[in-house]
């Protein structure tokens, strides 16, 4: 049995509830964001939070404690549930809502936090790199109010994943409404070309970058935002622009990134080998920066 932490209380995970008016259950009015563990110390713990914070004043979620408190929550869960390398998840709902007639409308928001042992992805696919596949049938909407925000909406990702599951791939690539490309059901996603790293940029990244949309779904990724900086420091050119599912097809090297695979190379989209069909020199000079990273914060290796 697992220790959770939910509303500044630890608690078995089989005791811990909540309440049947919860808008995160009626209404899927709530926000998270997942953790990597090393050795027992979280990677980028302050970005996590500062995105979720802003996830949070964005879509009208109260999140009253303090990133102190919730970073020491984080490393008493670990060490409660005797978690080295973990995969953590932080989630802010609403909560129940009630009508006060001095007040007016009452929320008693939720925030909990769960830990269990991290379950790597295989070696196999960092060596010879994922096959993905392309969603035809849905488009991402940038104009939806959850646009950018790791909702607790996932449904129709989790059904893209299962589809692409089905046809022996591991990840499944949206675009949006205007046809250009935008993340994975769980990743965002790089591609280089010519030597330069391009990505589709967020909402808050359209005023520096070259694309024809007013918005976008691009979540701010941490690892992403890592990795930019990363290829700054490695004299990589970063460009986020647009990219339209022929400039995806032919990229030297497409890769994908999120906080528990890290960087994970993508050799194949559909029948299609990416580059020569194995980890471009790019990814793999990037996931040793990378790993060096892992190193440098939490004292442990990737």
């Amino acid at each position: 049995m697992s220790i959770v932490w939910i509303n500044g209380q630890f608690t078995d995970d089989s005791a811990a509830a909540l309440s049947i008016r919860d808008a995160g259950l009626l209404h899927g009015a709530g926000v998270f964001t997942t953790m990597r563990a090393y050795s027992g110390r979280v990677m980028a713990i302050d970005r996590h939070l500062a995105r979720l914070r802003q996830s949070c004043q964005s879509l009208f979620i109260p999140l009253t404690q303090s990133d102190q408190s919730l970073s020491a929550a984080a490393a008493e869960l670990l060490a409660r549930n005797n978690l080295a390398d973990a995969r953590l998840r932080l989630t802010a709902t609403r909560g129940a809502v009630r009508q006060d007639p001095v007040h007016g409308t009452v929320m008693s928001p939720s925030l909990f936090f769960t830990a269990v042992e991290l379950e790597k992805y295989p070696p196999v696919l960092y060596e010879r790199g994922m096959t993905v596949v392309l969603i035809d049938e849905q488009k991402l909407n940038p104009y939806d109010v959850q646009a950018g925000h790791k909702t607790l909406d996932y449904l129709s990702r989790l059904f893209a994943l299962r589809n692409a599951n089905e046809r022996s791939a591991n990840e499944a690539l949206w675009f949006n409404v205007h046809n250009y490309l935008q993340s994975g059901c769980m990743s965002n996603v790089f591609l280089v070309k010519d030597g330069q790293l391009i990505t589709p940029p967020t909402s808050t990244e359209l005023r520096d970058a070259s694309a024809p949309y007013p918005r976008s779904n691009v979540l701010p990724g941490v690892t992403r935002s890592i990795v930019i900086e990363l290829a700054a420091k490695e004299g990589i050119d970063v460009r986020l622009a647009a990219v339209n599912v022929n400039e995806l097809l032919e990229a030297d090297e497409v890769f994908l990134t999120n906080s528990v695979m890290q960087i994970m190379p993508v050799c194949r989209i559909e029948r299609r080998a990416v580059g020569d069909d194995r980890p471009g020199r790019i990814t793999r000079r990037l996931a040793a920066a990378y790993d060096a990273r892992v190193l440098a914060e939490t004292g442990n290796p990737a």
